[in-house]
């Protein structure tokens, strides 16, 4: 999961990554809140990669901040647990009440990525069994 474009990828609603350097990347995600969606691009910076234990980043937008983290840790020889964290906010005029739409989003967000991986992972791994 170093790979920073293949993780990318898996985030919901992203179309590409465009690796910039070893910690910028730029990328392509559309979503939608409500009736509106819309297809942005993201500055995206690796804050920290630790292989196959930790992936930290911010990512910004015009409009919007983030900043997330994806722990690995083995609990068994066949078993990992993940967590993933991510936190945003709006920039601008009426900040706060657009923050409490983004974080029932961003729960969504959350829960699909962390799906998007562990299928991800789950995958390579029988993959790998073969």
């Amino acid at each position: 999961m170093n790979n920073r474009a293949e993780i990318g990828l898996l985030f919901p609603g992203c179309k590409h990554v465009t690796l910039l350097n070893d910690t910028d990347s730029l990328w392509t995600v559309s979503f939608s809140l409500g009736l509106f969606n819309r297809t942005i691009e993201i500055r995206g910076h690796t804050t920290e990669l630790i292989d196959q234990e930790r992936i930290a980043w911010t990512a910004t937008h015009e409009n919007l901040v983030t900043a997330g983290i994806i722990t690995f840790r083995a609990v068994s020889s066949n078993a990992t647990e993940i967590t993933y964290r991510l936190e945003g906010h709006i920039v601008g005029s009426f900040a706060f009440l657009q923050d409490i739409v983004l974080a029932g989003k961003f729960g969504e967000l959350t829960r699909a990525y962390i799906r998007n991986i562990r299928e991800h992972l789950e995958k390579k791994a029988g993959e790998n069994a073969k």
